[in-house]
């Protein structure tokens, strides 16, 4: 064992430092990229047209008549007396 300044003890130690973080810095480079199979990934989407979108809102309000609250509520009331 040989024996160091406080200067020579502190630059050693500053060094071992900066090599564990250069470490961890490569290790964490080469598990990020990696896919493990149960994690799904997000799939790119196109967003629809605006006019695929207004089409699309035109429909669902169109369905929201058709099943108002009453008629809805007249088929629950069906199917509870049969």
């Amino acid at each position: 064992m040989t024996t160091k300044t406080i200067p020579e003890y502190l630059e050693d130690e500053r060094q071992k430092d900066c090599d564990a973080q250069l470490r961890i810095d490569e290790e964490a480079a080469r598990i990020q990229p990696l896919n493990h199979g149960h994690h799904r990934t997000a799939k790119e989407r196109e967003l629809p047209s605006v006019a695929e979108a207004a089409l699309k809102a035109r429909k669902t309000a169109t369905q929201a008549r058709k099943n108002s609250r009453t008629t809805r509520k007249a088929a629950t009331k069906v199917r509870r007396a049969a």
